[in-house]
C-alpha cells in the first residue's frame, strides 16, 4: 500500500513541474516503470480525480487535475454531503450532516450507518431508510425526515474512488423542505381557487395570450350548467358563438375594447342559446390583464335571464300603468311614505292647476295650499303603521272640478312591491262632477 502511494506521489510531481502535460510513454520513462503499470497508475489518479486526461490523435495526454477537493467544499456547500466506502462505513462528513444528526463528527466517522445511535429517534429512522436506498444502487432519491417539522430532502449517489484505487460513494442531500411547503401551499391555493370557482354562481372562462395565440385554460362547471354543453365542447367553441347571430358583432366589439383598455372591465348584455335551444340572457364581463411576457383575459358569465323577464314585464307593467292613469277620468296620486309626490295623473294636475312635471318629487306641503294639506293627509300613517288597515274610504274638504274647495270622496290603499321595498300610497278622488258622467 505505501509503495503505491509513493508511486502515486511521484507520478503528480512529475506532473506538476510539466504543467503542458506528459504522455504515458513520457512518464514511464521518466519514473523508469514500464508502459502497463504506469497506466495502472494514472488510471487510479484519474478515477480519483487527481489527473486530467486529453487524447490528440492515438496520444493519450495526461495534466494534473485543477479540480477542487472534495473536502474544501465540504466546508462550504450548505447541502448535506457524507462519503461512504464500500463497507458503508462514513469516511467523511461536513457540519451540516453531523448538526441534523446533533451528534459530533469524530463521534460518528469510521461507523457503519446502520451503528449510529443519535439523540433524536427520528435520526436513526432517516438513516436506516437512507442505507437501504444506497443499497439499491439508486443514483437520484428523495428521503424525508421525520419530525414536528418534517425536513425533505432530495439526494444523489456520486460513485468515487479514493486514492488507493478503492470505490465509495458520496451523498448529497439537498434540503428542499422550503420548495415541498411552497409547493404544498401552492397545490392548496390551487385546490381552493379551483373549488371557489366551481362553486361560483357565474360561469367562468380564463384565457392566456402569446404572440397573438389565444389558448383557454380554464372553464368552470357554472359555465356547463349556464350554456348546456360540454367541457370539451365548449374548447372548441369561441365565446362569441354563444350569441345569438345578430349580437355577435356586439360581443366582438366588447372583445377588442377590452383588449386595447386593458386592466379595465367591459360587460356586455345579450340573448344567446343553450345547447338545447332554449333562450337565455347573459351578462359577459370580459377583463385582460398583463401578465409577464403574456396577457390573462378572464370571462364571467351570468345568466340573468331571469332578472331580464322580470325587469321586461315590469317595464310592462309600468307602462300600462302610465298608460291607465293617463287616461283614466278621475284624479289618481301616488305618495311615498314621506308624503312626497311618486306619480300624479293630468287629471289629478288639472285639479289643482299645475303641470306632471312640477309635481313629481315634490311633497305634498309645496303642492296644496294649508287649507287643505291636512285632510288630504288624513290616514297616511294609519295605512303605514298599522298593517291590519289596508284601505281607506273618507270624505275630505278639497279641490273641486269647478275650482271651489268642498267635500270630495278619497279612496286610499297601500301597495308594495315587496318585502323591505318602501310603501307607496295609491290615491283616488271621486268628485260628484265626474260621478254624475
Amino acid at each position: 500500500m505505501h509503495r503505491l502511494a509513493d508511486e502515486l506521489a511521484q507520478i503528480k510531481e512529475l506532473l506538476r513541474n510539466h504543467p503542458q502535460g506528459m504522455s504515458v510513454t513520457e512518464i514511464a520513462s521518466a519514473l523508469g516503470r514500464n508502459k502497463h503499470s504506469t497506466g495502472r497508475y494514472l488510471d487510479i489518479l484519474h478515477a480519483a480525480g487527481h489527473v486530467d486526461l486529453r487524447i490528440f490523435g492515438m496520444a493519450k495526454v495526461f495534466t494534473l487535475s485543477s479540480r477542487v477537493p472534495l473536502s474544501a467544499l465540504l466546508s462550504y456547500t450548505t447541502d448535506l454531503v457524507l462519503v461512504l466506502d464500500s463497507d458503508m462505513r462514513i469516511i467523511q462528513g461536513n457540519d451540516p450532516f453531523f448538526n441534523m444528526l446533533e451528534t459530533q463528527g469524530k463521534d460518528i466517522l469510521q461507523k457503519r450507518i446502520e451503528q449510529i445511535s443519535s439523540p433524536n429517534p427520528a435520526n436513526d429512522v432517516f438513516l436506516k431508510n437512507l442505507s437501504e436506498i444506497i443499497s439499491l444502487k439508486k443514483e437520484t432519491f428523495e428521503l424525508m425526515r421525520e419530525g414536528p417539522v418534517p425536513r425533505f430532502f432530495r439526494g444523489k449517489v456520486i460513485p468515487t474512488v479514493f486514492d488507493d484505487g478503492s470505490s465509495a460513494d458520496t451523498i448529497i442531500l439537498e434540503d428542499v423542505s422550503l420548495e415541498k411547503e411552497a409547493l404544498k401551499a401552492l397545490q392548496e391555493s390551487e385546490e381552493f381557487l379551483r373549488s371557489v370557482a366551481d362553486n361560483l354562481s357565474d360561469g367562468l372562462i380564463v384565457s392566456e395570450i402569446k404572440s397573438g395565440k389565444k389558448e383557454d385554460i380554464f372553464y368552470n362547471q357554472r359555465l356547463c350548467e349556464i350554456t348546456g354543453y360540454s367541457f370539451e365542447e365548449i374548447h372548441k367553441m369561441h365565446p362569441k358563438n354563444l350569441a345569438l347571430p345578430e349580437e355577435k358583432e356586439r360581443f366582438e366589439k366588447a372583445l377588442r375594447e377590452a383588449e386595447h383598455y386593458q386592466g379595465s372591465m367591459k360587460e356586455l348584455r345579450f340573448w344567446a342559446r343553450r345547447k338545447d335551444g332554449v333562450p337565455i340572457y347573459l351578462s359577459v364581463r370580459v377583463k385582460l390583464v398583463p401578465f409577464g411576457e403574456l396577457t390573462r383575459g378572464y370571462i364571467l358569465i351570468t345568466d340573468i335571464t331571469q332578472w331580464k323577464e322580470q325587469e321586461e314585464a315590469q317595464l310592462l307593467q309600468a307602462n300600462l300603468i302610465k298608460r291607465l292613469m293617463s287616461n283614466f277620468p278621475w284624479p289618481i296620486f301616488i305618495l311615498r311614505e314621506d308624503g312626497v309626490f311618486f306619480i300624479a295623473n293630468q287629471a289629478f294636475c288639472e285639479l289643482i292647476k299645475t303641470k306632471p312635471d312640477y309635481v313629481i318629487g315634490k311633497h305634498v306641503s309645496e303642492i296644496i295650499p294649508k287649507e287643505v294639506v291636512k285632510d288630504f293627509l288624513k290616514g297616511n300613517e294609519e295605512l303605514i303603521n298599522q298593517q291590519t288597515v289596508s284601505h281607506i274610504h273618507a270624505v275630505i274638504r278639497f279641490f273641486r272640478q269647478d275650482g271651489t274647495i268642498g267635500d270630495v270622496t278619497m279612496e286610499k290603499s297601500l301597495v308594495s312591491a315587496g318585502d323591505n321595498i318602501p310603501n307607496y300610497i295609491f290615491g283616488i278622488l271621486i268628485t260628484k262632477d265626474i260621478c254624475s258622467h
